[in-house]
């Protein structure tokens, strides 16, 4: 399925906190769809809190390379939380946009 492929290039090239799959196999395309639209909504959100702490105005008492790896790896955990607990719609819009144009195509 075209989907699971397109979901192991997003985990794979994403990096090590994306590292892991979470579309299944076994579900079905619109299953798995919806699991890789959530992730992708999770990936935004911590690209949000990425840019919003690059905007930080004055240097941080602990601040150092270490710290921000740490802090990016927490990022994308709050994201993947907030994305779980919190409707945001970026996930729906999109399974509902690539369905309509799925079964517009005629695939």
């Amino acid at each position: 399925m075209a989907t699971t492929a397109l979901a192991s290039t997003i985990t794979a090239s994403t990096g090590p906190s994306w590292g892991r799959p979470t579309v299944a196999a076994g579900d079905d395309e619109r299953e798995q769809l919806k699991a890789l639209a959530k992730e992708f909504e999770a990936y935004f959100l911590q690209e949000f809190l990425k840019q919003a702490r690059a905007s930080e105005l004055a240097d941080g008492l602990l601040d150092s390379s270490a710290a921000d790896g740490f802090q990016g790896m927490m990022d994308g955990e709050i994201s993947r939380s907030v994305s779980r607990g919190v409707d945001l719609g970026i996930a729906e819009a999109m399974v509902e946009q690539l369905t309509f144009r799925r079964g517009k195509t005629g695939g």
